[in-house]
């Protein structure tokens, strides 16, 4: 009786799942008005209901939590509505370029979309995707399937928007993963936030939004963490290690080069979480001594590959960009590479977000991602720096090894894409469920300790981002006033550190006595 009627619910829940689906495949096709209405509505509510399906098990898997529903639903439909209005807009509002009148924020997969089109229009095997003929980052595995989708669910017209149905569910199920791994880990609290900082970063929407990759990369990797977990605390293993094989298998289809460092963080976080329960100190020294080698290995292999796309894309961004020519003038040559590096960690820049004269739909987006970064940067750097007030234990640990390997990922994006407003956010954003971790933590220890230096470290941004607003400003609009950058640097550093000074003599003066014992929590 008890199957019975969780047979009946389970069927309600799919009815209401085709209803939803066909009203959303409708909207699609007639908004975007794309080849046959019939063939695309069908081919849209097809993919929905199918995605839908899968958020719904999955979500019901991780516990059926009402907050965690509104979590994916909401990440799911911000995604999928930006995909929509950037496909019908762009041509419209946007510049007078190909892969903008085709409805395309992004110019690699406008091409790599337009060959699956092709693929799937001849008589050639889908598995051409994997052959040299289409060798580079973007082809492999999600070429295959949209040229997979072209040929068998919309064959009459080039949809491309239907991919991006498949990006915005990939999103939304990583939050259940993510958020039952951490759950297990540290408390629901920040479990929570970090399924919420993860479903309304603003990069992550637009990615999501769009035909690109690291949506898939942000659920294998959520997935991979999961089962991580599930792993070493004994607790469904051979589900585990299934899901965990999925998932490898998933990265390698879409990205070799993404799959080894995943999987090594993944590996490391197991490692790290399992090291203690080993009692023999010989064996465990053997271990670590192989991860150290695994590590050293994968620096050397990787060293000519970082620095030869450093030194490129060092080159790129300053050949574009007349401001940092003039700067880079004043510094020995030894320094470009350094400055460059730092100058990509405050990419996508906000003070030229807001300044640099655009169309309103590229200067909307550019200022939508900047935030979000600047709202995420000040919360990894606290985090990063309050840890060490923790007692020594097994979150103090973790939460220190996820710092470790976020910074050092951002670090390395930086390096991969110099300066780049693009391709740097976009590579920092493959590692978002150990940021949106990482930053939840320190949400959580700030509200639980009533910490005041982390709206003293957001005063500290707000001072720096004022004064190069207007800096930015200035130079787009000359009746404006515009401070000699080293003075106005030297302005921003006396008045950040009035801030800090301040803060630690009013701390002296007016001490709290909140507890710092935040080991239970992440």
């Amino acid at each position: 009786m008890q199957k019975h009627v969780l047979f009946e619910k389970f069927g309600v829940k799919v009815g209401v799942i085709a209803l939803a689906s066909l009203a959303l495949g409708a909207v699609f096709q007639g908004i975007l008005n794309v080849g046959d209405f019939w063939r695309g509505m069908f081919a849209a509510t097809l993919l929905i209901f199918l995605c839908g399906v899968a958020m719904y098990l999955v979500w019901r898997a991780a516990g059926a939590q009402r907050v965690l529903a509104w979590m994916m639903l909401v990440a799911f439909f911000l995604r999928l509505a930006l995909g929509v209005f950037l496909a019908w807009g762009l041509p419209l509002f946007g510049y007078d370029e190909a892969p903008q009148q085709a409805g395309f924020v992004y110019y690699d997969p406008f091409l790599r979309e337009g060959n699956a089109w092709r693929l799937a229009q001849s008589d050639k095997p889908l598995m051409d995707g994997f052959r040299d003929t289409y060798l580079g980052d973007q082809y492999g595995g999600l070429f295959t399937m949209s040229a997979f989708i072209y040929r068998y669910i919309s064959p009459d017209a080039f949809r491309p928007v239907l991919i991006t149905i498949l990006s915005a569910s990939a999103s939304a199920l990583s939050l259940p993963f993510l958020v039952a791994a951490l759950r297990r880990k540290f408390d629901s609290k920040t479990a929570l936030l970090a399924g919420w900082v993860m479903a309304f970063y603003p990069e992550s929407i637009l990615l999501g939004a769009s035909q690109m990759r690291e949506p898939f990369f942000i659920l294998f990797f959520s997935m991979m963490l999961w089962a991580g977990v599930q792993w070493v605390d004994r607790s469904k293993s051979k589900l585990a290690i299934i899901v965990f094989a999925l998932s490898a298998f998933g990265l390698f289809m879409f990205s070799f080069r993404v799959a080894v460092p995943i999987i090594g963080v993944v590996i490391l976080w197991i490692w790290v979480e399992w090291s203690p329960k080993i009692k023999n100190l010989w064996l465990k020294n053997a271990i670590w001594f192989f991860v150290a080698l695994g590590l050293i290995a994968n620096i050397w292999f990787t060293f000519d590959w970082v620095s030869e796309a450093l030194r490129w894309d060092t080159y790129v961004t300053i050949s574009r960009s007349g401001m940092l020519q003039a700067q880079l003038e004043r510094l020995p040559d030894w320094l470009s590479y350094p400055f460059v590096l730092v100058y990509g960690l405050f990419q996508p820049v906000l003070p030229a977000a807001i300044a640099a004269p655009a169309p309103w739909i590229w200067r909307s987006l550019a200022i939508f991602r900047s935030v979000g970064w600047y709202v995420l940067l000040p919360l990894l750097v606290y985090a990063s720096v309050r840890v060490w007030r923790l007692a020594p234990s097994r979150s103090r640990r973790l939460i220190i090894l996820i710092g470790f390997v976020v910074w050092a990922w951002i670090i390395i994006s930086s390096a991969r894409a110099g300066g780049d407003q693009w391709d740097n956010p976009r590579y920092r954003t493959i590692f978002l469920p150990l940021m949106a971790a990482l930053s939840a933590w320190g949400i959580n220890f700030a509200q639980q300790t009533k910490d005041r230096w982390l709206w003293r470290g957001l005063l500290v941004e707000g001072i720096f981002l004022g004064f190069f607003t207007q800096w930015y400003i200035s130079r787009y609009y000359s009746f404006l006033p515009r401070f000699p950058l080293e003075v106005m640097i030297i302005v921003i550093v006396v008045l950040s550190a009035g801030v800090i000074v301040s803060g630690w003599l009013w701390d002296r003066k007016y001490p709290h006595h909140a507890s710092t014992d935040n080991s239970k929590s992440i």
